[in-house]
């Protein structure tokens, strides 16, 4: 059986755990991802059979054996905090990692926190590969190991920028193949990404040979986006700002960015999600229909934008009364909904824009948003908020991404990757 080892490195906090949510890494974890990219590169049912290993009928175990040995060093996630103990409003790192730490005021020790493994630590992991796999094989997961390390991210709020990770090394008989291997580049070596992914990606198209499968994004259609920050143009945050959140009102609307520059990995995603926090805050039609239906009202149109971001989606509202115990504050969320046995069952639906935080041999971070479009929903599930049924814009249910991507391209906040 081959063995091949790589040295990996922590880009961005990893969330990554066990049933107890304690950190540590697991391989399960990232059979996991790479599995979904190889489907999202077009490779084939019966190669993943193969390679990744089956569980349903006539199972099979996978070609490929991960063995990680090592263990990390962990902290809790804490988000930023203003003179007066409170929750920054104006930090998008908050936005992103709402989740992870769910305190609105830094005394709040009920409140859950999690655990993560540290950005800047390196380990190892072990690649064995059966004897049955041929060449070919290999090859095509190697192509999958570069999109789940170059283009995905790990663990618990991956597709917020959490759990970046790299490969800094490929040992493979003893001969380092970082570089080349089977004719991939694994390592940024220079500031131009552009090349660096478009070559990469024409590589894997020849090695996978893709056909795009039902139902899951495929990278080489052209609902697959990948856009690179430009952060030479970061300061034109102010005049976007401006013009997307043109006649929106609201006590709470996100009107500033909290962030002084762009120098490290914290500040680049915390501009990126300050970006998609002010594009989503307050948004019409979503905030007033929203707000209507708690109040009962009976409204001919009720249609949400927001729910391509991803489900469940919350409103609250400070200025609503509850009907329960009478004191402010009233709000629901929007559910992917199925009906079993004549009882609704709430689903998630993982969002189709991703963050992805990249570092070069030059020490330079990069920041990507990646969009991956598919079948928003299947055709059984409903999309309910307060027990009303709701929808979809008709002539584009990606108007809000759409939207979110195009103004900052306007803006020269972004750029054309793929």
């Amino acid at each position: 059986m081959k063995e091949v080892k790589l040295t990996l490195k922590v880009i961005t906090p990893l969330f990554m755990g066990g049933a107890n949510q304690q950190a540590e890494l697991r391989s399960q974890s990232f059979n996991g991802v790479l599995r979904w990219w190889f489907r999202v590169a077009g490779g084939s049912f019966e190669d993943e059979k193969k390679i990744f290993g089956w569980g349903g009928e006539k199972s099979n175990k996978g070609g490929v054996n991960l063995i990680i040995s090592q263990k990390l060093n962990s902290q809790i996630f804490e988000k930023e905090f203003d003179e007066h103990d409170n929750v920054r409003q104006d930090k998008g790192i908050n936005y992103l990692g709402f989740s992870l730490d769910q305190r609105f005021n830094k005394n709040q020790d009920n409140k859950t926190r999690r655990e993560y493994l540290e950005q800047n630590q390196k380990f190892e992991i072990k690649l064995f590969f059966h004897p049955t796999l041929k060449e070919e094989d290999i090859k095509k997961f190697f192509a999958t190991l570069w999109l789940a390390f170059n283009l995905g991210n790990f663990g618990s709020r991956s597709r917020r920028g959490f759990g970046s990770l790299m490969i800094e090394k490929i040992n493979f008989e003893e001969n380092d193949l970082t570089n080349y291997c089977f004719g991939l580049n694994f390592k940024l070596n220079s500031n131009d990404v552009n090349s660096w992914i478009n070559n990469n990606l024409n590589r894997i198209r020849e090695i996978i040979h893709p056909n795009a499968r039902k139902d899951i994004p495929f990278i080489f259609g052209n609902e697959f986006k990948i856009y690179k920050i430009d952060k030479s143009k970061y300061l034109n945050w102010q005049n976007w700002r401006e013009k997307v959140q043109e006649d929106r009102k609201g006590k709470f609307l996100k009107t500033s960015w909290g962030g002084n520059g762009i120098y490290g990995w914290k500040d680049l995603l915390d501009f990126m999600g300050f970006l998609l926090m002010a594009y989503r805050s307050y948004k019409q039609p979503d905030y007033e229909v929203a707000k209507s239906i708690l109040q009962n009202k009976n409204l001919q149109n009720m249609t949400f934008e927001r729910e391509i971001f991803g489900l469940p989606l919350n409103f609250f509202y400070s200025s609503l009364g509850n009907p329960k115990t009478g004191k402010n504050g009233y709000g629901d969320k929007v559910d992917l909904v199925e009906i079993i046995n004549n009882k609704p069952h709430a689903s998630r639906r993982a969002s189709p824009l991703m963050m992805k935080i990249l570092l070069n041999n030059y020490n330079n971070y990069e920041g990507l948003f990646i969009i991956a479009k598919s079948k928003f929903k299947p055709d059984n599930y409903t999309l309910e908020f307060h027990r009303r049924r709701i929808t979809l814009p008709k002539d584009n249910i990606w108007q809000a991404i759409d939207g979110f991507t195009d103004s900052l391209k306007t803006n020269n906040l972004i750029v054309d990757i793929k």
